[in-house]
Order: C-alpha cells, then sequence, then structure tokens
C-alpha cells in the first residue's frame, strides 16, 4: 500500500521546502489588492473549538497553533459561544473570536465573513458539525472569496439525507477539499461526485515534542490507583463506532490469562451530547451502557472506566500503557490517539480500515486485526502483553513514523502551501 505522501504531488514542494515570508507573497493579488513585501495571508477559519469538548475542536486548535508560528499568516478563528459570551480573545498565539451563537444564521456567516475581510476561508467540515445554516453561509461567501474546507467524514448514504443539501453546497463551492484517509475521499467522489482533482490527502498531526517515550506516568496511576497494574488502553472519546463492545468482548477471553492487567477505558463524551445536533443525542448514555456490558460478560472487576481525562495528564496516561488498543468500526477519518500513541512509542492494536492503514503505509508499526473480530483482537492484545520484543519493534517504529511524517510543523507548512495554491489559482 502507498503511504498517503504519495497523493501530495511534487512531494518537496509540499514538505521539505518552506518558502519565505517575501517569497510567499511578493507580487500575489489577494482579496484585499496587491501584497506588499512581508504582509501576511488572511485566513478566516470556522470550526468547533475548545473548551468545547470535540475532536475536532481539539485538531484545530493543535493546527491553529503551529500555522501561528508562520509569520506569512494572519488567522482569526471564528467559533462558538459555548458559554463564553460572544468576544475575541487570543489563545496560543491565536486570535478567537466567540461570535457563533448556538443557531446561526446564513447571513450572520456571511457577515462575520465580510467583517475580517479574509483572502481565504478554511472550513473544518463534518456530517453534524456545525448546523446547515453555517454551511450555506460559507458556500454563499465562497462566490467571492476561495474556500478550502477539512472534511473530517461525509455522509454516506441519503439516511442523513437532512444534513447532505447544505454540505453538499460547500463542498461544490470549496476550492480546495483536504481529507485524512482515503475512506472520505471515496466517499466524496463516489457518493458525492466530487473531482478527484480538487481533492487532497493530508494526514492527522501530533506534537512529537510533548507526546514522547518516557513521559511521567505516576500522577496517571495515582489519580486512577493503578498501582503496578500493567494498563491495556483505549483512549478516546466514547461513542458508537469506536469497536468497544467488540474491545470488551476480547477482554473476556483474555482477561484470566492476563491477571496483573486491566482495561482502562480512558474518555468521555463529547461536549453536551445531547444538545449537539441529532447523531449526538444519545451518546450521553453510552459509557453507562459500555459499563452493563462489561458486568453483564462478568468482567466488571477487569475494568475501569476513567470518564473524561484532563488534557495535562494524556502523554503521561498514553505512556503508561502497556499496549493501546483503537478497534474502530465503520468508516472513520484519521485518529489523533492513534497518532499520539505511535509518538508515544506505545504498541497499539487497531483495526483494518483506511483512516489506519493510511498513516502506517508498508511499515510494521501496529498491529491490525478485523473491525468487529473479538477473537482475533483478543490473540492480538494476547500477543503484545507476552512478547516483549515485539511491544518494543512497534513502539520504535511508531515513534520514527510519527517523528518524520507526522508532526504538526510539518503538517502546517503543507497545509500553508496549499493556502498559497489555492489562493493563487482562484
Amino acid at each position: 500500500m502507498n503511504s498517503w505522501l504519495d497523493s501530495l504531488l511534487p512531494q518537496e514542494e509540499i514538505f521539505d521546502r518552506a518558502p519565505d515570508a517575501g517569497e510567499r507573497v511578493l507580487g500575489k493579488v489577494y482579496r484585499n489588492g496587491p501584497i506588499t513585501h512581508g504582509d501576511p495571508m488572511k485566513v478566516l477559519w470556522i470550526t468547533t473549538f475548545p473548551p468545547r469538548r470535540c475532536g475536532i475542536g481539539d485538531y484545530a486548535a493543535e493546527l491553529a497553533s503551529a500555522l501561528s508560528k508562520d509569520s506569512g499568516i494572519r488567522l482569526r478563528v471564528l467559533t462558538y459561544r459555548d458559554g463564553l459570551g460572544g468576544r475575541s480573545t487570543w489563545d496560543d498565539g491565536v486570535e478567537v473570536s466567540r461570535n457563533l451563537n448556538g443557531r446561526p444564521t446564513k447571513d450572520h456567516i456571511v457577515e462575520e465573513i465580510d467583517e475580517f475581510a479574509p483572502d481565504l476561508v478554511h472550513l473544518q467540515s463534518s456530517s453534524f458539525l456545525h448546523p446547515a445554516a453555517v454551511n450555506r453561509g460559507v458556500a454563499k461567501a465562497g462566490e467571492s472569496v476561495p474556500v478550502v474546507t477539512t472534511v473530517h467524514n461525509a455522509p454516506q448514504s441519503w439516511r442523513l439525507f437532512y444534513a447532505i443539501p447544505s454540505l453538499r453546497k460547500v463542498y461544490a463551492r470549496s476550492s480546495l477539499l483536504i481529507v485524512h484517509s482515503t475512506g472520505v475521499s471515496r466517499t466524496l467522489t463516489g457518493f458525492h461526485r466530487i473531482d478527484g482533482k480538487k481533492i487532497r490527502r493530508i494526514p492527522h498531526g501530533v506534537d512529537v515534542d510533548r507526546y514522547c517515550p518516557g513521559t511521567q506516568d505516576e500522577a496517571v496511576r495515582a489519580r486512577y490507583d493503578l498501582g503496578g497494574k500493567r494498563i491495556v488502553l483505549f483512549f478516546g472519546f466514547l461513542r458508537p463506532g469506536k469497536g468497544l463492545e467488540t474491545l470488551l468482548r476480547a477482554w473476556r477471553r483474555i482477561a484470566e490469562a492476563n491477571l496483573d492487567a486491566i482495561l482502562l477505558i480512558a474518555g468521555g463524551t463529547p461536549s453536551s451530547a445531547k444538545k449537539y445536533f441529532l447523531n449526538l443525542r444519545d451518546e450521553a448514555d453510552y459509557p453507562a451502557r459500555l459499563r452493563q456490558l462489561a458486568e453483564s460478560l462478568g468482567i466488571g472487576r477487569r475494568v475501569q472506566f476513567t470518564d473524561y481525562v484532563p488534557d495535562a495528564i494524556v502523554p503521561g496516561l498514553l505512556s503508561s500503557a502497556e499496549v493501546i488498543v483503537l478497534p474502530y468500526e465503520g468508516a472513520h477519518s484519521q485518529s489523533g490517539p492513534f497518532h499520539k500513541a505511535l509518538s508515544c512509542g506505545r504498541p497499539v492494536v487497531a483495526t483494518k480500515s483506511p483512516a489506519f492503514e493510511d498513516v502506517l503505509g508498508d511499515g510494521e508499526a501496529a498491529l491490525l486485526t478485523r473491525p468487529g473480530d473479538a477473537q482475533a483482537l483478543a490473540e492480538a492484545i494476547h500477543l503484545l502483553l507476552s512478547d516483549d520484543q515485539l511491544r518494543n519493534k512497534l513502539g520504535r517504529r511508531g515513534r520514527q513514523l510519527a517523528v518524520e511524517r507526522l508532526s504538526w510543523p510539518r503538517i502546517a507548512r503543507t497545509t500553508v502551501s496549499l493556502y498559497h495554491q489555492t489562493v493563487e489559482t482562484s
């Protein structure tokens, strides 16, 4: 299988050379008129953002922080109030405008875009991330300003008929669509009939300095009373499609053979899961259903649930794990926890899906099993718990992959290059 790098050609222009600030902008004509030497490109993001507990918001915050280091970009993030009021703040060098209420109108989105007068709008998108009015407003603004949309996932059938029209307006109006996996790319070109020439794959990034091997884990063990137990870890938001039912059934098969280990399911639900849009209304109750399943399987005492994990201790949590298991099922974009696990040098068991295979390429940096196969998952976990040499080999290869391909500065350079290509050709 070819790496996702193969889709970004020529690779040298995308990854290995970042032009200096003057080279980027000299002589270009953007929305705000001719750019003089050193003037930054104005980019408006529309996305969820912390403190909302949302994987896409976390992704946006980390990439925005990396982009803020580029003097050739002036970035403003337009996001939801989330109880903080309609105000603008600076967060890690990024201007954050919290002017979106829970149900913004199309006209409000257009007004916000016009007020900033950006050279480019970048929308973070998934099937239910925004109300339809946000998508329609971005599509309307796209008549006069270039739009780049990162599609984290997209509807795959008309079962989600109510979400599709506004999303397709965005897809059609966008000059460029960024995806993290070939699975999402195939959905766009197949079901939504998007021209593949306007799609680019860029992986989810990771902070390789913060998530690194050997991070101290004493605080994690003390917080969750883990003592000297070996930890088999799932980390991430708890929601259907993550394969957690399969993981519990797999653990039942091998728990008695690994009496010194515990299955730690770490994570909570997205913020106000019953409040934000249709597909999240039952997710707040999902952890309770998992606990009930663990009890019914007779492994309640061998499984521990942490609920939400504070960000400050996540690196230590990942480093404390003997094995990290991400048994996702169905179609997914790439996984932030997967990249963090690789960067921490921990061995990973995941599933055979484009979300993981695109990252791994031809390299052996994780064990992959069939989605939904509890027996195969159990065998892979037990193998890693029993084989120190294999665990260490996978951990080293995962760390190398993260450092060489997934660091946020690298992803930010790629993103900036695509911004300039988009503006120059629009």
